[in-house]
């Protein structure tokens, strides 16, 4: 699932208290457990090093690397989208 629809990681990751999902214990270490794999840096979201962008800005983002590389095959477009950003349905 994607971080962004993932709702506990949601809650925890924009300050919210676990008082909130309390209810679900397994819920709450399972978004513990993703989480350590994700960070803020100013107002970036982060899986590691690399950018995790909102749903709705990914396709701008694909498209303005195709250009910014000088038109290139999928292939290579994609490769290069995979060196900056990540998300979970990404090919």
């Amino acid at each position: 699932m994607d971080i962004w629809k993932d709702e506990t990681c949601m809650i925890l990751l924009f300050g919210g208290t676990l008082d909130q999902v309390l209810d679900d214990v397994v819920e709450v270490d399972r978004a513990k457990r993703r989480l350590l794999n994700y960070h803020w840096r100013k107002d970036t979201l982060f899986f590691k090093n690399l950018v995790m962008p909102k749903l709705k800005e990914r396709h701008v983002l694909v498209k303005n690397i195709h250009e910014e590389i000088g038109h290139f095959n999928e292939r290579r477009t994609l490769a290069e989208v995979k060196k900056r950003f990540f998300w979970h349905d990404r090919i």
